[in-house]
């Protein structure tokens, strides 16, 4: 029977001599053919012998040749016992290297394109083929490649400028000796050189120190020149990076002294490396650009500065998904409301990508819209399902090729607060969010328990408020998943550390944010963070004053002279005239047309604002008073006189308010 044995010589980075009687390998095969009386095979690899000048290379790897060595034990034919070992030796190069070729290509499958990284993915092309291919390698890109711009199809005529992302050298110590051009840097190749004729014909180009044109491009180049002279290049394969019919720019495989020229068979081997390498950089690319693109929305439909309001000092941080997932669509809003409160809004939409940036925007922009009608936090989420609801259905009715249509289905959760300093009573209601987090004044850390709503567009379920009376000085924070949920711990765990993060000693809000997201979040989330912190303030009793008032006309002008008399002891007399009119018009309306309790508030703060609560459900709304007409103007001069007004529903009728600027000084 015929057995094989593979020497050390086949093991990675192993070179042995060439087989000889000294080959300790080859020594052991032969005993075993004499010992077990059986031929057995032997395969090794050799150095190369020296050439004579100008003669060839040997065909092979790149200092070394295989061999394969038949030994047969060599048998007395008098009475068959052995007495020597007979060996024959052929040269398999050819059958080596052809095995070497498709073991690297089938490791470029597995190590080429790991991440979608255009700089990482080059990288990669430059370490697989550094020195198995070639003792230098060095790939430079197109910069609207880097970019994540869309290349012009086709190749790239004439000189070309390209910048320098990756190379790899086989030389020992560190850093990359041979490179001419540093990593980021930008290298013109003139017309003729090998690099750009194979990015203006779309082929790769075997040149070398035999070639004019080699000759005149190291020529151009003084650092090139030194390079080539020190480290005796001879031999080049240039070969573009090419996918879909785009150039993305030029890959070069460079061999110095001391390793034979590249071959035909070499200049395939590369194209083949090159063309994967191009596949991932060109999705790398459109990666990039498909992210660049989603982050430009999402930040456009995000707060850049969050509005000055009284009720709670906010401080807030907001994070993209790694690179290995889209961006999503996390986000948050502190929205002012009348009467010194404010709403203070957290959510997210399922998924990644524009898609779902395009439908954060949506969302944002309807919940500002109805926190403008001042509605309840439970209602306003009901109309926010609708919302959700209807653009499903318009999802639905688009075509399937339209771009960033994933699916009819749309998902978010929310969390919509509103915070009055006066009664510091903070009202939530959740549809599917994650609930927020209270510390309060005296170090007590604690999640806030609310009814859980259904996520937005689920539809038909109700949605209910929870209120927390908080001391002044609380603080609230709000999160998306993404911070406090991840593969090793649940949304509960990710709470109790957020309870834990809050509860110690910080200097400050932004302090907070950036102690909460150290201890909470790994180098690289896999998915957007939204975090909005907010401490409680309060107005106290010398800021407020509020009166009840019966329905009868003639207490207008008592109403009047309280509000003159509140407003001397705040020494805002100038603003009496115009507060009084205020006054006058809105109780006038809510005796006429409102019901009892009437009541009368004056809130003092970065505004003075005036308001008229009554128990009908029936909103005013401004008109043209005809010529003749004894009303309809009380509105229209309230709404001259003042910075703006508005109602809003309560639970026992409405309240009307206008806002004024206090006085100078």
């Amino acid at each position: 029977m015929r057995q094989t044995a593979r020497g050390p010589a086949l093991d990675a980075g192993y070179e042995p001599q060439a087989p000889a009687p000294a080959d300790e390998g080859f020594l052991r095969c032969v005993r075993r053919v004499a010992e077990e009386r059986a031929p057995m095979r032997y395969e090794c690899l050799a150095p190369e012998p020296v050439c004579a000048p100008g003669a060839a290379a040997p065909r092979g790897s790149a200092r070394h040749r295989a061999w394969v060595i038949e030994l047969w034990p060599v048998r007395d034919p008098a009475t068959g016992e052995v007495v020597g070992v007979g060996t024959a030796a052929f040269d398999s190069s050819d059958q080596h290297a052809a095995r070497q070729r498709l073991a690297l290509l089938q490791e470029a499958g597995s190590c080429i394109g790991t991440t979608l990284n255009v700089t990482r993915t080059a990288q990669e092309l430059a370490d697989l083929a550094v020195p198995r291919l070639a003792d230098f390698v060095s790939v430079d890109l197109l910069d609207s490649v880097l970019r994540g711009d869309e290349p012009v199809p086709g190749p790239v005529d004439a000189a070309v400028v390209l910048r320098r992302v990756a190379h790899q050298s086989a030389a020992e110590g560190e850093g990359v000796p041979e490179a001419a051009v540093d990593l980021g840097g930008m290298d013109t190749y003139p017309p003729f050189s090998p690099p750009a004729r194979c990015l203006a014909d779309g082929k790769p180009v075997l040149s070398g120190a035999g070639d004019p044109d080699f000759a005149a491009w190291i020529a151009g180049h003084e650092m090139r020149t030194a390079r080539v002279a020190e480290y005796g290049f001879h031999s080049v394969m240039a070969t573009p990076l090419r996918a879909r019919g785009i150039t993305l720019g030029v890959a070069v495989f460079t061999r110095s002294s001391g390793s034979p020229a590249f071959e035909p068979d070499d200049l395939i081997l590369a194209e083949e490396l090159a063309g994967r390498a191009a596949v991932g950089v060109d999705n790398a690319r459109r990666y990039t650009r498909e992210r660049t693109n989603a982050l430009t929305l999402q930040r456009s439909l995000l707060p850049r500065d969050l509005p000055k309001q009284a009720a709670v000092e906010v401080a807030y941080r907001y994070l993209p998904a790694g690179t290995g997932a889209g961006v999503g669509g996390d986000w948050f809003d502190v929205v002012p409301l009348s009467g010194t409160r404010v709403a203070l809004v957290v959510g997210d939409v399922v998924g990644h990508g524009i898609h779902a940036s395009a439908t954060m925007g949506r969302l944002r922009i309807a919940v500002r819209t109805l926190a403008d009608v001042d509605l309840p936090p439970d209602e306003l989420l009901t109309h926010l399902d609708d919302l959700v609801t209807h653009l499903s259905t318009d999802e639905e009715d688009l075509a399937p090729d339209e771009p960033y249509v994933v699916s009819g289905e749309i998902g978010a959760t929310c969390l919509y607060a509103v915070y009055d300093p006066v009664s510091r009573v903070c009202t939530f209601a959740s549809a599917g969010h994650v609930p927020p987090v209270v510390l309060l004044p005296d170090g007590t850390a604690r999640v806030v328990e609310l009814t859980p709503g259904p996520l937005l567009g689920v539809g038909g379920l109700p949605f209910e408020c929870t209120e927390l009376e908080l001391p002044e000085g609380s603080l609230l924070a709000f999160c998306t998943d993404g911070l406090v949920e991840a593969r090793d711990r649940d949304v509960g765990l990710g709470l109790d550390r957020l309870c834990e993060s809050l509860a110690g000693p910080v200097a400050s809000l932004e302090a907070t944010c950036d102690t909460i997201l150290k201890a909470l979040l790994p180098k690289s989330s896999s998915d957007d963070v939204a975090l909005l912190l907010a401490r409680t303030r309060a107005l106290h009793a010398d800021q407020v004053a509020a009166w009840s008032l019966p329905s009868d006309p003639a207490i207008v002008a008592d109403a009047r002279a309280q509000v003159t008399r509140q407003l001397t002891a705040w020494g805002l007399e100038e603003a009496a005239f115009v507060t009084e009119l205020v006054v006058s018009e809105l109780v006038t309306n809510a005796i006429r047309y409102g019901a009892v309790p009437i009541g009368l508030r004056l809130i003092r703060d970065r505004t003075l604002i005036c308001e008229v609560s009554d128990a009908s459900n029936t909103a005013p709304h401004l008109r043209r008073a005809r010529t003749y007409d004894e009303g309809g103007r009380g509105l229209h001069m309230v709404a001259q006189l003042t910075q703006g007004w508005g109602t809003r529903q309560t639970p026992v009728g409405k309240t009307i308010w206008a806002e004024q600027s206090l006085p100078a000084g």
